[in-house]
């Protein structure tokens, strides 16, 4: 006959399980809370590595205090955000951040220390430490009918003075640019990238690591967020750029172009200093392979534009060989040269020696007009009407539909020098010809190439252009299928 537990053995039982959950569950929760606040400390290591990643420091180095919050939708930054945290970057360029995960407030100051639970009142820097990040607008504007090449500065860029190194000397002493300390284009940076890892491996900033030979992965040129607004108004035309998101401005999300131009074989394409461009190839080619480094990469495209604007209101003149130097245009060679001229230029722009004959830079992108053209690709334009599309997953040469949409405006049926761009509401962003002249002195003093047809766009022009080369030399007389050796392409990273 089978016998249950009696009430007293029941008892007994229940007894020493409470003991024992008495001893353990301390335990336990002990071990869970270690690794909640393992996690946080984690965490904060995490978003200090990526904020000296995105080298944010060395951007800011000499440029003053400035206060990032974390929990920004507009911080490009890699792993979990906090629930609230600040990253502080002195005069020195060091960081100190502060941050909330959970029930843990972590504050650590610099990279080599350890970090340190702080009480949840200290979860907020000081107000006296607080340099806040203002509203800053940029811009310039011209008249749409001026004859000069140079606009007005306007907004928070009166006054501001930019100029690039044109030989050995000035590089040496130093010229006025008032942007290197001024967002975003003091955080523009070059860096290197292991396609296979898929991580960033050095920084300029970061000399003892850097490599321009390609050795510790490919030479990208990293451009943060911001964003922009281009717009005509009462016979004025106006480009703004800011740091925050104001009514009417369009992101620009942070990309990274190639710090040279594609160089390589059909196997495997590369962005890297002292070796000669991939050329003779066509548009749908270099399309490949980009693709093959990976889903992120793709070749030049639209954001060609975000780099004029850049450079516009920098430099507030459509005359960039002026501006930046001639760049590679004036050669008695017959082909191109090699990348990495401008290496010791490092994120300066222009070039070490301006007689035609040289490589130029524009923060980071050698050779972005000059030694060869390059494919701009999603700009598709049949009978002087340009396509655009804006997503690199659905590129395709002489598509005129889906996600190809229509510009507001007819490019020129007529070659010449530059007087004027169109201008679409709906496609702010793209500015091709829509006039033309015979005189190099006046308006936009770079070169348009057209022809009827289906045809797909280059720009920057070749080693032997001369003046018709700048950042708004373009040709659009080629069809898809068109190669040849002065023709190759730049490498484009969007995530």
């Amino acid at each position: 006959m089978k016998k249950g537990f009696t009430l007293i053995e029941l008892l007994a039982v229940i007894v020493i399980l409470g003991i024992i959950a008495v001893i353990t569950t301390p335990l336990i929760m002990g071990v869970i809370e270690d690794a909640r606040k393992n996690s946080a400390i984690q965490s904060v290591n995490g978003l200090l590595e990526a904020g000296e990643q995105y080298q944010i420091e060395g951007m800011m180095d000499g440029t003053g205090k400035k206060e990032i919050d974390l929990t920004s939708d507009d911080l490009e930054i890699k792993g979990s955000k906090p629930e609230s945290g600040t990253l502080l970057i002195d005069t020195e360029g060091n960081m100190s951040i502060i941050a909330k995960y959970g029930n843990y407030c972590i504050e650590k100051k610099f990279l080599e220390e350890e970090p340190t639970i702080v009480t949840k009142e200290e979860c907020t820097i000081e107000e006296s430490e607080k340099e806040n990040m203002t509203t800053k607008i940029y811009g310039v504007r011209r008249k749409i009918e001026e004859s000069a090449t140079t606009w007005e500065r306007i907004e928070d860029s009166i006054n501001l003075k930019a100029n690039a190194i044109k030989s050995q000397e000035d590089l040496d002493q130093g010229v006025q640019n008032d942007f290197d300390a001024i967002y975003p284009w003091g955080e523009i940076e070059s860096y290197t990238y292991d396609v296979k890892k898929k991580e960033i491996t050095s920084w300029y900033n970061n000399p003892s690591k850097f490599q321009f030979d390609g050795s510790k992965g490919e030479v990208l040129t990293y451009i943060p967020t911001f964003y922009y607004k281009r717009y005509q108004e009462d016979g004025y035309e106006y480009i703004l750029i800011s740091n925050k998101n104001l009514e009417g401005y369009t992101k620009s999300d942070a990309f990274s172009i190639g710090r040279y131009t594609m160089s390589g074989d059909d196997n495997a394409v590369h962005s890297k200093s002292g070796v000669k461009p991939l050329t003779n190839k066509t548009i749908k080619d270099f399309r490949e392979y980009a693709r093959k480094l990976g889903s992120e990469f793709s070749q030049l495209d639209y954001h060609y534009f975000i780099i004029q604007l850049l450079y516009l209101v920098e430099y507030a003149d459509y005359d960039s060989q002026a501006k930046l130097g001639k760049g590679y245009t004036d050669s008695n060679n017959t082909t191109f040269i090699s990348s990495g001229e401008c290496n010791e230029l490092g994120m300066k722009s222009g070039t070490l020696n301006d007689d035609g004959k040289h490589s130029m830079i524009y923060r980071g992108m050698e050779d972005i007009y000059g030694n060869i053209w390059q494919f701009v690709d999603g700009i598709n334009i049949k009978d002087r009407v340009a396509y655009v599309c804006y997503d690199p997953d659905q590129y395709e040469s002489d598509k005129f539909d889906e996600c190809y949409k229509e510009v507001g405006y007819t490019n020129t049926n007529a070659e010449g020098y530059i007087t004027q761009l169109g201008y679409d509401k709906t496609n702010p962003l793209i500015g091709l010809p829509i006039a033309v002249s015979g005189n190099s002195s006046t308006y936009i003093p770079d070169y348009y190439y057209q022809t009827s047809g289906d045809k797909i766009a280059l720009v920057g022009g070749r080693w032997n252009d001369i003046t018709r080369v700048g950042l708004w030399g373009w040709a659009a007389n080629f069809a898809s299928s068109y190669m040849y050796i002065s023709r190759g392409a730049r490498l484009l990273k969007t995530s």
